[in-house]
């Protein structure tokens, strides 16, 4: 057992060696807060509501000073709103939606500034509509508060009390009033809207309405809504308009939406599209977010030409991301290929980048892997990286290892950096090897 003279002395030093570290990079944390996300939004297109709950909840809790705060937030709410829809009981309904009112005021209340305000907003009155009408009126106040933010006026509130009745009408009747709102509504908060609600249903001609809206509407944010939902889609149509609007559009986020649509889309043309902006976009942007959607299809063509990409690639940047789609893999050959980058690789940037990925592996082999390159390698900085890989196996074999190097290491900084991580382990081993240097 730990003695109180011993924790505090090795407190100090930890405490010292601590300041001289520099934190991992900022990128890193970003590309496993971007790996959660992605994870956890495509949880919500399968919609499997209790994995995305549990996703954006560990996203919120884990990374909370990534770009995707605000977006886990919104979205567990509503993964939590969608669940409520399916639980048998009503006493589960109303617990899975008051969470859901919960986290929207959370993200209201932490990020009052996100872009997801309005949605927000939008999502606890529908949600707020129902608790009332199961005897919660504690919330009504969600309701009449919107209205005044907003700035609504009350037929624009009838239209959309409206459009929710729709959904449990017949469809053939709904569709004519649909179909007028996307053409003619002027609001575009309405449209979107109606968007969703074609959007549920197989109405005839649905897909080639959803093509006209994502083609021709003049508000961003209504194309944005009919893409996505167009992604849902399978058929002929919807796809066919995917393609021809990436090869016409040039707004970024547009071509980001196309590009997440085609990555979710099991057409086999879907993948040719992805392969192609991978391999050469002009638009660097699409080229990265078409590298990620490669990384999640986890099978040999990806791998493939992620490897091709990497060899073939000058741009920094793009590396690092066919770097971090090789980590998604499963495949032993992307980690071959990450092995390969980091034993060998002339960058010494993407080495590191290699050596992070494979210190998240938390495989035998890779530790193995790290122990040997430490050995070989003559660049500090390097070595700095094979520390913090080696400290993140937290097994009793990386231990081991890591005391055996730092008792060979003569280098008083990297010897610090042994020392740091050995104490984040709360292995006994580490602890009888922080007491030797103590007590020397």
């Amino acid at each position: 057992m730990k003695t109180l003279k011993t924790v505090v002395l090795i407190t100090v030093i930890l405490l010292a060696v601590a300041g001289s570290l520099l934190p991992q990079e900022k990128v890193q944390e970003q590309d496993k807060a971007q790996a959660l996300y992605e994870k956890a939004k495509k949880q919500v297109y399968d919609k499997q509501w209790d994995q995305a709950i549990k996703d954006f909840d560990n996203l919120k809790n884990q990374f909370k000073k990534s770009d995707y705060l605000d977006d886990s937030y919104y979205w567990l709410a509503y993964s939590l709103n969608k669940l409520s829809q399916s639980a048998a009981k009503i006493e589960e309904q109303i617990r899975l939606k008051q969470e859901a009112v919960a986290d929207i005021n959370a993200l209201l209340k932490e990020l009052p500034n996100s872009s997801w305000v309005d949605d927000a907003i939008a999502l606890r009155v529908e949600i707020a509509e129902e608790l009332v009408k199961n005897g919660l009126n504690q919330f009504k106040p969600y309701i009449s508060e919107e209205a005044g933010e907003a700035g609504a006026d009350p037929e624009m509130e009838m239209k959309l009390v409206a459009l929710n009745a729709m959904l449990n009408m017949d469809p053939q009747k709904a569709y004519p009033t649909l179909e007028k709102i996307l053409r003619e509504g002027k609001n575009p908060k309405l449209r979107e809207k109606a968007i969703f609600v074609l959007s549920q249903y197989d109405f005839p001609k649905s897909s080639e309405l959803l093509s006209e809206i994502a083609l021709k509407d003049a508000d961003k944010s209504v194309r944005e809504q009919a893409i996505f939902w167009l992604g849902q889609r399978e058929d002929a149509v919807s796809f066919d308009t995917l393609l021809k609007l990436y090869n016409q559009v040039t707004d970024a986020d547009l071509r980001e939406k196309i590009i997440f649509a085609l990555g979710q889309s099991e057409n086999p043309k879907a993948y040719d599209k992805l392969l192609e902006i991978a391999r050469g976009a002009k638009d660097k942007n699409a080229q990265e977010k078409a590298i990620f959607w490669l990384g999640q299809k986890d099978d040999e063509r990806s791998l493939n030409a992620l490897a091709e990409i990497y060899d073939k690639a000058a741009d920094d940047d793009i590396r690092e991301k066919v770097i971090f789609a090789l980590s998604q893999q499963e495949n032993p050959q992307a980690k071959a290929k990450l092995m390969a980058i980091a034993r060998s690789d002339a960058d010494p940037r993407s080495q590191e980048r290699a050596i992070f990925w494979l210190g998240q592996d938390d495989s035998e082999a890779s530790m193995n892997l790290m122990v040997e390159l430490y050995g070989q390698s003559k660049n500090a900085d390097l070595k700095k990286k094979i520390i913090f890989s080696l400290g993140q196996f937290n097994s009793d074999k990386s231990v081991r290892k890591m005391i055996e190097l730092a008792r060979a290491e003569k280098n008083f900084e990297l010897k610090k950096q042994f020392i740091f991580w050995l104490g984040q382990s709360e292995n006994e081993e580490a602890v009888k090897f922080l007491k030797e240097i103590i007590e020397k």
